[in-house]
């Protein structure tokens, strides 16, 4: 089950625009934190980290999200864009 179904992007990019340069972590536990610019992220504020809206919204129809699932889909960053995916301050519940 696609359990961010009905999380349309925009109501999640404003949770995450609202919670930029708070602290987040990956599965292992490493902590990090993002920049929002116009219609992507910075992880850490890394020009070479960056994700676009798109490749977000893209990954919340992912059934089942994992690590792991995002990579073999082909995303980029897939243990931070888990992170803020699954984060409770940006799913809708």
């Amino acid at each position: 089950m696609n359990i961010f179904k009905s999380n349309p992007i925009n109501q999640v990019w404003q949770n995450i625009c609202r919670h930029e340069g708070e602290s987040f972590s990956t599965i292992r536990g490493i902590s990090y934190q993002y920049v929002v610019k116009e219609n992507y992220i910075l992880i850490n504020n890394d020009p070479r980290r960056k994700v676009k809206k798109e490749a977000i919204e893209k990954a919340l129809l992912i059934q089942n999200p994992s690590p792991s699932k995002l990579q073999q889909e082909g995303f980029w960053a897939n243990s931070y864009l888990y992170g803020i995916i699954t984060d409770a301050r940006i799913k809708i519940q």
